[in-house]
C-alpha cells in the first residue's frame, strides 16, 4: 500500500469516527438537575472545609457540577472555587474539600453549587480560628427520630446566631421498618419513613438517608452551621458491636455486609472528611489551644459484644455474684488503635480536652424510686429490673457500665489534659456527671444530651418522670442533675476559665407549633467537679 493510500484511508477512518458527533451531538448534560436534598458543610479545620449537596433528576450516568465560595451572599466575588464529578456509583452525592484563604480564616463564607444553569440553596459556613477566640460555641445533639416527632430542635440549632459549630453525636436516623420503634404517630404527622422495611441494603440505607435530608428543619440547619458527626448504633442497626447488633438476625444476611453499606452511604451523605479506613472514624479539631476536640467511635470498630443481662435474672431472683464478676471482665470498647491515637493526639497544651462520644460513660444505678412504687406503674420490661433498684448494680451495658475495665483504662489515657469534658448521646435524657476514677482521682465531666425527637423517660413514665429524676441523682452520688422530660440540645459556651453549659428544650415534638423553653443553665470551672 503507498504512502498516499495509508494517509487516505487513515483520514477516512478519522472522518467516520467524527461523523456521528457532528450529526448526532451528545444531549445537553443534566438540564433539569435539581438539589433536593440542601447542602451541608462539615468538619472544619483552619484551613478547609467540606461542602456536600445531592442532585437529584440527573439524566446522564455522570454529571460535572461547580462550586462556589464568597465572603458574600450575594457571590460578586469569589474566594474560592472548582468543578467536581459525581455518577451514580456515588448515588450523585457531591463532596468537596474545599481550601480556603488563610485571610478568611474563623470568618463567616457563603457556599453554592451549579449544574448548567441549576443552582442549590446558599448555605453559611467557616472554618476553626487558628489563634484563640474569647469565646467558641458548640452545640451539640444525638438521637433524631424521624417517626418519632418534628426535628424543632434542629431548627433552634440553626437559629441560634451564637452557635459557631455543631457536633452529631449519633443516632442521625434510625434503621426500623415503617411500623417500628416510636412510629405510633408516624403517619399522623407525615411521618413515614422510606423506605417502608427495615434497612438492610446499599439502596435502603441511602433512601433513609434521603428521607432525613428532605427534612426541611435539617436542611435548615445542615445549610446554616457547619457539622461534625460521628456515627452511633442506629446508622446501622440497633445495639451493634463490631460483629453484630440486637437488632441483626441471621435471615437478615450477613452483618459484616450490612455494615459495609451503611457506612458506604453515611460517607455519600454525610459532610464528613474521606479516610483511607472509613470503619475508623475518630479524628481531632483544635482551636487555637482553647480546645481539643476529639470524636471517639464506641460503637463500631472495636466493640466486643455486650453482657446480656437478662441471661442473670432466674425468675425473680438476679445472680447478682456472678454478674458482677463477668462484668470485670475485659471487654474493649475503644480498642488498641484507638487507644494509641488518643495517647497521640490527647495534650496538656489546651485550656479543654473534649471527647464527643456516643454513650453514657459515668456509673448510672436504676433509682430506689422503682423499688417503692407499685411495678405495674412501670413498663413490663422493667418489672425485672425491680430488684436492682437503690443498689450499685449497672443495669445498663451497652454503656461504658458494660465496660468498666476499659472504662478505667480510658480515664488513665487523659489524665495529663488540663480539664477534660466528655459528651455523651444515645440516652435521649439529659445528665451532668462529676466523674472520678476507681482510685477516687477526679477526672472530669460528664454531659449527655437529650434526644432531638427520640423517646425518653417522659414518654415511658408519664407524670412519673420529675419524681424518677430525682430518684435517680439520690441514688447516683456524682450525679449532679438529670432531665428526662424535655427534648433538645446542649450548648457550649467555652471560655479559657470556665464552661457555660445550657440545656436549650424545645415544648413538643408532637407539632410544628411549639415555643422555645427557658434554657438550664450550669458553669463548669477549669478542672473542678461541680458541686
Amino acid at each position: 500500500m503507498d504512502k498516499n493510500r495509508r494517509l487516505f484511508l487513515k483520514g477516512l477512518t478519522f472522518f467516520s469516527l467524527a461523523l456521528p458527533l457532528k450529526i448526532y451531538p451528545f444531549p445537553k448534560e443534566n438540564k433539569f438537575v435539581s438539589f433536593k436534598h440542601g447542602v451541608a458543610s462539615g468538619d472544619p479545620t483552619q484551613s478547609n472545609i467540606i461542602l456536600w449537596t445531592k442532585l437529584s433528576d440527573v439524566q446522564a450516568n455522570t454529571a460535572l457540577v461547580s462550586w462556589q465560595i464568597s465572603e458574600y451572599k450575594n457571590f460578586s466575588s469569589l474566594i474560592a472555587q472548582g468543578k467536581t464529578r459525581t455518577n451514580s456509583f456515588k448515588d450523585f452525592t457531591v463532596k468537596v474539600d474545599a481550601k480556603i484563604p488563610k485571610k478568611y480564616n474563623g470568618l463567616k463564607i457563603y457556599y453554592r453549587f451549579k449544574v448548567g444553569n441549576n443552582i442549590s440553596d446558599i448555605g453559611t459556613t467557616s472554618t476553626l480560628p487558628i489563634t484563640n477566640p474569647e469565646k467558641f460555641n458548640i452545640a451539640f445533639c444525638s438521637c433524631s427520630n424521624y417517626p418519632a416527632g418534628y426535628f424543632n430542635a434542629y431548627r433552634e440549632i440553626a437559629l441560634n446566631k451564637k452557635i459557631d459549630l455543631v457536633l452529631h453525636l449519633g443516632d442521625y436516623l434510625y434503621e426500623y421498618s415503617s411500623d417500628g420503634y416510636a412510629s405510633e404517630n408516624a403517619k399522623l404527622m407525615g411521618r413515614e419513613v422510606f423506605p417502608k422495611n427495615e434497612i438492610l441494603s446499599l439502596e435502603d440505607y441511602r433512601k433513609r438517608h434521603a428521607t432525613y435530608k428532605k427534612d426541611k428543619d435539617l436542611q435548615l440547619l445542615h445549610s446554616s452551621k457547619p457539622m461534625i458527626a460521628v456515627w452511633d448504633d442506629h446508622e446501622v442497626s440497633n445495639d451493634s458491636w463490631k460483629e453484630g447488633a440486637e437488632n441483626h438476625s441471621p435471615d437478615e444476611g450477613s452483618f459484616s455486609k450490612r455494615k459495609e453499606y451503611a457506612i458506604q452511604a453515611y460517607f455519600e451523605w454525610m459532610p464528613i472528611r474521606e479516610k483511607n479506613n472509613k470503619k475508623h472514624i475518630w479524628r481531632n479539631f483544635t482551636v487555637g489551644n482553647l480546645f481539643n476536640l476529639m470524636m471517639l467511635d464506641t460503637r463500631s470498630a472495636m466493640r466486643d459484644k455486650q453482657l446480656n443481662i437478662e441471661e442473670y435474672f432466674q425468675d425473680s431472683n438476679f445472680d447478682h455474684k456472678n454478674y458482677l464478676k463477668d462484668l470485670e471482665k475485659p471487654r474493649k470498647l475503644l480498642g488498641k488503635d484507638q487507644f494509641k491515637w488518643i495517647k497521640r493526639k490527647n495534650s496538656d497544651k489546651f485550656r479543654w480536652s473534649i471527647f464527643g462520644q456516643q454513650i453514657l460513660i459515668g456509673p448510672k444505678y436504676l433509682p430506689k424510686i422503682f423499688k417503692d412504687v407499685d411495678k405495674n406503674n412501670f413498663p413490663k420490661y422493667l418489672h425485672k429490673y425491680i430488684s436492682l433498684a437503690g443498689k450499685e448494680i449497672p443495669y445498663n451495658t451497652d454503656q461504658w457500665d458494660g465496660y468498666p475495665k476499659e472504662r478505667e483504662k480510658f480515664y488513665k489515657s487523659i489524665q495529663s489534659s488540663q480539664s477534660n469534658l466528655i459528651l455523651a448521646g444515645d440516652s435521649h435524657n439529659s445528665w451532668i456527671s462529676n466523674l472520678y476514677s476507681k482510685q477516687k482521682k477526679f477526672v472530669g465531666i460528664e454531659i449527655g444530651a437529650p434526644s432531638i425527637s427520640s423517646p425518653n423517660f417522659v414518654d415511658a413514665f408519664g407524670d412519673m418522670v420529675d419524681p424518677i429524676d430525682k430518684s435517680f441523682i439520690e441514688t447516683n452520688k456524682n450525679l449532679i442533675w438529670t432531665n428526662g422530660k424535655n427534648k433538645g440540645y446542649v450548648e457550649l459556651e467555652i471560655y479559657s476559665e470556665f464552661v457555660e453549659v445550657k440545656f436549650n428544650y424545645v415544648s413538643t415534638v408532637k407539632s410544628k407549633r411549639y415555643n422555645k423553653l427557658e434554657p438550664i443553665s450550669f458553669k463548669i470551672n477549669h478542672n473542678k467537679p461541680m458541686i
